[in-house]
This record gives C-alpha cells, structure tokens and sequence, in this order.
C-alpha cells in the first residue's frame, strides 16, 4: 500500500486469482485502516456501491458476485484511483498454463508450502525467487494481451467488445436487440419478459457416464475430442442457423412443424411444453431439471417419475404438502434443437405444448468473427496462438449474460476474520439469450449425436462417457463411428488418446493410462487423472502409488509418505478414497492461510 501511495496518477493493479490475495486487501482495509466502504445502503437488505467518478477520498469498494467470484478492489486516495483487478479473469488459465501457451521467459515453479509462518516473518531467497516468476509470467502474458488492445476487465467482455466491432453498431442493434424489454404476462407464459422465457432453456455442456458402466475396469480404449466445439457450431461450417432480431410469440396447443421443415431453416423457435417422458431403448438421456428438488439437478434423467425410497420404486403420482395426489408432469422450455432431439430419445405421456415464441434465423452470423480468429489460430504460435483460442471459445458464454447482479458485501465476523453477505440484485444488462442457448444446444447435440452412434448397451463395448466436447469408449479408433477425423478442421473430431486401461467413476471423475496420442504410440504412457475437486498435488501422489514411482523422502509430507506405503490400482479410484496433498484455504483475522488436508472421494449427493 505504501508503494502504490509513493506513484503518481491513476493505478491499476493485477493479481492472479484476486480471491485468494483480496482477502488480505479487504481485512486491511476494513480492519487495519477503517477505511469506509463506497457504499450507499438504500435499506437494511439492499444498497449499492457508489460509482467511480462519485467516490469520496479515503473510501474503498469491491465487486465480488453472489458465487463468489472477485473481479476487483477499488481504492479512492488523493483524488486518484488505485484498481486492483483479477487477471485471472482476463487469463482464465493458471500460471503454468501460462507459462506453457504463452512460452514466457519466466515459467512457473514449484515450491513447498511448508514451514513455521508469523505475521512479518522474513521469506526465503527460495520463496522470493518462486514469487517473482510467478509475477513475470502473468507480467509477460498480459503485455501481449495489451499490445493486441484487449485490457478488458474479463475476456467475456473483450470478446463481446471485438465481436461488436466486427459487427457494426447497427447489425449488431438489429440481430441482438434487448429481449428483457418485451414483456410478458407471467400468468399466461410463466415469464416476465422474452429474455426470462427463453433463459429457461439455456443449459451447459453434456456431460453424461452411461449407466451400467460405472466403476468397472476398461481396455483398449479411445478418447475423440471435437476440435473447438463451440467455435465449430456457430461457424457457418456446421449448417447452423441462429436466431435474430426479436421473437412473436404464440400459444399452444398447436403441432410444430416436422424435423425436416425445421431444417430447411424457416424459422427457429423456443417452445414450452409439458408432459411425463421416458427413455427409449438404447438412446442416451440427456434431460436434465434444475430447481426441483424432486429430481437431481446433475442428472441426466431416464424418466419424469420421481424414485421413491420407502417403496423403492419410480412413482407416476406424488403426494404434496397438502396431501394432494400429483401428476409428475413437468414443464420443459427447449430450443428447437433439444425439442427435435427429445422426441427422438424420449416417449412421451400426457403431452401437451403450452407456448413457444419464432425468430427470424440466419447462417453465419458470426462468420466474420470466427473466421478471424480462426486464421489467426491456424498462422500464429504461442502467445498470440493462445488469445486466439480464448476468443474462439469465450464469446457463446458472454451472449448468455444473466441478469443476475447479485453481490457479497463483506464484514468482520466475531472470530475476527471476514465474513460476506449476499445482496440481491438483478440490474446487469443481457446481451443475447436466444443466441447463447442455441450455441449449447446444437453443441449438445454434436456430441450426443457421436455418443449415440457409438452406442451399444450397457453390457457390450461402445459409448462410455462423455464430457462436453469429448466421447470416451472402449473401442479401437478405426471402431469409432459418426465422427469426421481432422486435427485442426472445425466440426471434427481429433482422437486424441488411446489408453490401455481406464475407469470411470462419475461426472468429471476418471483416470485412462494413455499409450498412444493423436494415433502415434508415446515413449512414456502415463496416467490422466481427471477428478473435480481434487487438487493437482494429490492427483501427482495417486499416480506415484499407483507407479510405485518413488521420489526423494524430502518432496514429501509424512502424510504422503504413509499413503504411498499401501500399493493400489486404478481399482482404488473410487467412492470412499482418502488421498493427502489438498491445501485447504481458511480465513483468519488478516487474510487466508492454506492448512495440509486430505481430499476425500465422497458420493454424489443424489445417491445420498
């Protein structure tokens, strides 16, 4: 603080991962200096941080969302600004990505968070040594970020910015007008407005474990990954249409026009429907219902009933909190792309369409934009290699902005350390929702599509798990069918590994022993350890278990020594597996420590 004070004029301040390092900023200011927040507080449930240009010396703010996501510190001293930001947000990448992608001067180091710490106490020429190479390398990648002109606060909106520009002011006002300004009778289509009707069909990447084939061991497998999905699908390369312009709505009960009408492009629509479904044989599901606490949120679901513990059975009725008997009809809003796709996997009951809304469509609506940073991509290396494929992959998600602006406010709890509370607020402004969910749809739909065709039951090889961009099966790759090979064209597929053994234990949870990349055998196979929540340093101890791959005594924690006493296999991947080399941050007056954990392989809670 007393070396940013010592400069002169408007300052900004980068750290890489804001919410680890601003919880030091934020105690200090609110603690160490009592310096009052920018703040006006409208009542005791709402209030709202006061802009730049008002802020009064000697008063601070932050923006940090209702998930918990920092985007920046805001200091107002002398009548100068002192911004500190979140390059992670403008480089969602860690440091050693980084390093890697950008090839930087400076790479990333590895250092042992170990040993006694104290408030001042001196660090080692080790430490200092680690700290400023993880400085330069950011340092490096955002100077070529800048040189490009992209020095937006996230990468969200330097693609929304350049996407602009590419489009021109007033194609672009025509193709994406405002849809929270069209409002609706809620009682009549169950939203306030056309951004809120067609937000409901917005869903992420599919990401599926067919079942029956969980926690078994696999052989002679191959993993095919689509080059650029999101890219691929909004480029006119892949047939698509997007919708523009502003919807008309209609009212149900009506018939939709048959698949092959909606493939010569009239039109593309959104329509709410409601009815029971179920799987037909040998399809994949993929219907997933968020915001019912009847069924799994993470699920994709095989069936509308809802499973009943006491009689261990799925249930056409349930029984309310009156002790009414209710139908398990439910209400789907879908693109037209999910709403083909579902009555192709899925029988229907009870069916019934309550409403939809059209827009006008076109292909290659962002042609212009893509084909730039694809050539950039294919002629460019490192650095600017990199920029290109964040702006490939970057703009689908920044269409889909919600309006959602809900924020935390901080304070001091009794323990002394910083607390937050939520403030509700819904004020942010949409880009464009219909053109969001479409991206997600027909990406969707690529994949399953893929999975499908490779698809043989629950008993024989074929289809194993899929995540967004990626189908696993146990197959040979000349096996591999409904895929186009290319490694750099869009709308293909690249088979990335062959593994000679795998097991997969849920969503985002497996491990492959890869033998051979792109089709060409490696000289050292290895083990890919693909597990949410688990930290890389306990991925690193696993697989030196599961190696007998010993290095020296002092690169380990006696925890870590006594886990890699017991031998165990991939079989040990499972449910109930306990593995140390997790730092666990907790907050404590001042700031955050990171204290030595374990990282425990606990159950899905739907299976609780």
């Amino acid at each position: 603080m007393e070396f940013l004070l010592s400069l002169e004029g408007d300052i900004t301040v980068y750290y890489h991962n804001l919410k680890f390092d601003g919880n030091f900023w934020i105690y200090y200011l609110l603690e160490t200096l009592k310096i009052p927040e920018a703040y006006n507080q409208i009542d005791n449930e709402h209030g709202t941080f006061i802009k730049n240009k008002d802020m009064e010396n000697d008063t601070f703010k932050y923006s940090i969302s209702d998930k918990g996501a920092w985007y920046t510190i805001t200091i107002k001293e002398s009548n100068r600004i002192i911004e500190i930001r979140d390059s992670l947000k403008l480089l969602p990448l860690s440091v050693k990505r980084i390093g890697k992608s950008f090839k930087t001067k400076h790479q990333k180091l590895d250092m042992k968070y170990e040993g006694y710490r104290y408030a001042g106490c001196e660090i080692t020429p080790e430490e200092k040594h680690y700290i400023a190479n993880d400085v330069l390398v950011v340092k490096e990648a955002l100077e070529i970020m800048f040189e490009q002109g992209h020095n937006g606060l996230t990468i969200g909106s330097c693609c929304l910015q350049e996407y602009k520009s590419i489009s021109g002011k007033y194609r672009y006002k025509y193709n994406h007008p405002n849809l929270r300004k069209i409002e609706l009778d809620p009682d009549t289509y169950g939203s306030p407005n056309a951004d809120a009707y067609i937000r409901k069909s917005y869903k992420g990447g599919w990401c599926y474990l067919a079942e029956g084939k969980e926690n078994r061991i696999y052989h002679n497998g191959t993993t095919a990954d689509v080059n650029s999905l999101y890219p691929s699908v909004m480029s006119s390369e892949s047939g698509n249409y997007y919708p523009i312009g502003k919807p008309y709505f209609w009212k149900g009960p009506t018939k939709l026009p048959p698949r092959k009408n909606f493939l010569d492009h009239t039109e593309y629509f959104f329509v709410r429907i409601r009815t029971r479904f179920y799987l037909k044989p040998g399809k994949l599901p993929f219907i997933q219902i968020k915001g019912n606490p009847l069924y799994p949120s993470t699920k994709a679901l095989s069936t509308s009933d809802v499973w009943d513990k006491k009689q261990q059975k799925y249930c056409t009725h349930i029984l309310n909190a009156k002790g009414e008997i209710i139908p398990t009809r439910v209400t789907l809003t879908l693109t037209c792309v999910d709403y083909y796709l579902f009555i192709e996997h899925y029988n229907v009951a009870d069916f019934e369409i309550l409403d939809g809304c059209s827009f006008e469509c076109e292909k290659g609506v962002f042609d212009n934009y893509i084909n730039k940073y694809k050539e950039i991509k294919l002629k460019s290396k490192d650095g600017i290699r990199e920029i290109a494929k964040l702006f490939l992959n970057n703009l689908y998600g920044k269409l889909s902005t919600s309006p959602n602006s809900s924020f935390k406010r901080c304070f001091i709890k009794s323990d002394g350390a910083i607390g937050f509370k939520n403030i509700e607020e819904d004020h942010k402004s949409v880009v464009y929702i219909p053109a969001g969910s479409g991206v997600t749809s027909y990406a969707r739909f690529f994949t399953i599509s893929a999975a499908q065709a490779n698809y043989y039951g629950p008993d024989k090889p074929g289809f194993i798990y899929a995540d967004t961009d990626s189908i696993h099966c146990d197959l040979p790759p000349e096996e591999i069918k409904g895929v186009t090979v290319h490694d750099k064209n869009f709308c293909c597929w690249k088979l990335e590994a062959c593994w000679d053994e795998a097991i997969f234990v849920r969503q985002k949870t497996y491990i492959e022993h890869v033998t051979h990349e792109n089709l060409e055998p490696i000289d050292t196979p290895y083990y890919n350890v693909k597990c949410a929540g688990m930290p890389d340093r306990a991925k690193d101890i696993f697989v030196d278990n599961l190696m007998n791959r010993k290095r020296d005594s002092h690169e380990y924690t006696k925890a870590e020594l006594d886990f890699l006493k017991t031998p165990r296999t991939i079989n040990d991947f499972k449910v109930g597996l306990v593995v140390p080399g997790s730092l666990k941050p907790k907050r404590i007056p001042g700031g955050v420590i990171l204290q030595d954990g374990e990282y425990e392989l606990r159950p899905s809670l739907w299976f609780l």
